[in-house]
């Protein structure tokens, strides 16, 4: 059980560079489809909100 704590923890950071990188393509794709006036622009905006928050969590989990 060791090994997978430790496997969790070194790859806190890598986890956390996806995290923000789907953020920021899901705000990418929302602001395309709000500039193309469609409607379900906004929906991306949520789960975006979510990653953000869950890759600043991983970071000051490594930090801490």
């Amino acid at each position: 059980m060791e090994n997978f704590a430790s496997y969790s923890h070194s790859h806190s950071r890598a986890k956390a560079r996806v995290r923000f990188g789907v953020g920021i393509w899901l705000l990418a794709l929302a602001g395309y489809a709000c500039y193309s006036s469609l409607w379900w622009g906004v929906l991306p905006v949520a789960p975006a909100t979510l990653h953000f928050y869950l890759g600043y969590r991983l970071l000051h989990s490594v930090q801490a």
